[in-house]
C-alpha cells in the first residue's frame, strides 16, 4: 500500500510580502496533491506546519479545503499533526487543521489510527521545555508500535543528529519499534535507516528561508512516496516538485564585477563583498542587470577580509587568536579548530555557513 509523506508546506506564507511568493507555496502544494493522486497513494501523512501561522488568512484555508476535497474524491486519506507554526501557544487553542472533516488529526489524547492493518501514530510539536513529557509519550507509542508489522510514527521535532544545539529530541529518544519515522521541522531532505525501518525528513515544499538555498540547489524541494512494507532507504521514492520557483545565490566582489544573467522570475540572494563606502555603487550596478528579470533581489553586503580582521580586534589589543586561547583552555584541538572557523565565518558575515559548521560539528559529537 503506497503512502505519501509531506511536511512543512507553510501555506499562507507571504515571503518578502509578495503575492507571487504566497501563490508559489499554494502551487507547490497543488502539484504535490496531483502527484499523490497520480501515483495511486492510499493515504498521506503530513508531519506538521501545514500552515505558516496558527490563524491563517482565508486564502490559505480555502486552498487547503480544495486540495483535501480532491484527495477525498480520489479515496486518499489525510493524517496530520500540528507543527510549531500551526500552534497558538495558549491553553485551549485549536489548530486550524481541526476545521476540516477530511483530516485525521493526531493529538496527545488521540494519537493513533489504523488503516488496513498499518498503525499511524503521532504527536504534535512539543517544545524542549517539555522534553520529559515528550519522551514519556514516545515510550507509550513505542510499546504500541511493537504490536504491528507496519507502523508509522509522525513527529514535528528537531533531532540532535541533524539540528545541532536547537534540537528537542535525541536520536536515542525515538522508539525503535516503528518501520517508518515521518518527521518534519527540519527543512532539508534526510533519509536514513533507523529502528525497524526508515527515518525520513522530506524538508519543506518551498524555499522558506534564504539559508535553504544551497540545499534547494542540491536536492530540490518535494516529498516522499513509500510502500508500507518499505524497510530500507532505497525503498523510498523522492518526488521532486517541478514548479518550485528558481532561487539563486550569487556571490560577487565589487572589483571588476560582472553580474550574470538570471532566469526570469527567479529570487536572487546577492552577497556583495565590498567596502562599506563602495556598497551603493556595487548595488546599483548589480540592480541594473537583475531588477528587470528577478522577481526579488535580497542584497547583503559581506565585509572584506580586512574589515573582518578589524572587527575581530578587541580593546586592549587582543586579536581573535589570543582571545580564543584564553577561553578555550582545556578544550581539544578539534574543538579549538571548530571555534576558530566559526568565528571566522561569522566575522565575514556568513551566518548560514556558521550554521552548517555547527551542525556538522555537533553531528560528529553526537555519533561518538
Amino acid at each position: 500500500m503506497l503512502f505519501a509523506h509531506l511536511a512543512d508546506t507553510h501555506l499562507g506564507y507571504r515571503q518578502y510580502n509578495l503575492d507571487e511568493r504566497e501563490e508559489d507555496f499554494y502551487r507547490s502544494f497543488r502539484e504535490a496533491v496531483d502527484r499523490i493522486i497520480d501515483e495511486g497513494c492510499r493515504f498521506v501523512v503530513h508531519s506538521g506546519d501545514l500552515f505558516d501561522e496558527p490563524r491563517p488568512h482565508v486564502r490559505a484555508l480555502v486552498v487547503v479545503r480544495e486540495e483535501l476535497e480532491r484527495l477525498a474524491e480520489a479515496g486518499v486519506r489525510f493524517y496530520c499533526i500540528a507543527g510549531n507554526h500551526d500552534l497558538l501557544m495558549r491553553r485551549g487553542a485549536v489548530p486550524p487543521q481541526r476545521l476540516y472533516p477530511q483530516v485525521e488529526f493526531l493529538t496527545p489524547r488521540n494519537p493513533a489510527r489504523v488503516q488496513d492493518g498499518v498503525l499511524i501514530a503521532g504527536l504534535p510539536y512539543i517544545s524542549k521545555l517539555h522534553h520529559r513529557v515528550l519522551r514519556e509519550k514516545l515510550e507509550e507509542l513505542g510499546r504500541l508500535g511493537e504490536r504491528y508489522g507496519s507502523s508509522i510514527l509522525v513527529l514535528h521535532q528537531g533531532i540532535d543528529r541533524y539540528l545541532g544545539v536547537e534540537y528537542e529530541l535525541r536520536l536515542s529518544d525515538l522508539p525503535g519499534s516503528f518501520t517508518y519515522y515521518a518527521l518534519g521541522h527540519i527543512h532539508k531532505r534526510i533519509l536514513e535507516r533507523h529502528g525497524r525501518g526508515v527515518l525520513a525528513y522530506p524538508g519543506s515544499t518551498e524555499v522558506w528561508r534564504s539559508d535553504e538555498i544551497d540545499e534547494y540547489e542540491r536536492a530540490g524541494k518535494g516529498f516522499y512516496i513509500a510502500h508500507t512494507d518499505a524497510r530500507e532507504p532505497e525503498d523510498v521514492e523522492w518526488v521532486r516538485l517541478a514548479k518550485v520557483r528558481r532561487f539563486l545565490r550569487l556571490r560577487m566582489d565589487s572589483e571588476g564585477m560582472e553580474v550574470p544573467e538570471v532566469p526570469e522570475g527567479a529570487v536572487v540572494r546577492l552577497e556583495l563583498r565590498c567596502p562599506a563606502e563602495r556598497f551603493q555603487e556595487a548595488y546599483r550596478r548589480a540592480m541594473r542587470v537583475l531588477a528587470g528579470r528577478a522577481l526579488y533581489v535580497d542584497v547583503r553586503r559581506v565585509p572584506t577580509e580586512e574589515e573582518g580582521r578589524r572587527r575581530a580586534r578587541v580593546e586592549g589589543g587582543l586579536d581573535e587568536g589570543e582571545l580564543l586561547g584564553r577561553y578555550l583552555e582545556g578544550c581539544t584541538e578539534e574543538e579549538k579548530a571548530f571555534a576558530r572557523e566559526l568565528l571566522r565565518v561569522l566575522g565575514e558575515g556568513r551566518p548560514e555557513d556558521g550554521v552548517r559548521l555547527a551542525e556538522e560539528f555537533f553531528r560528529r559529537w553526537a555519533q561518538r
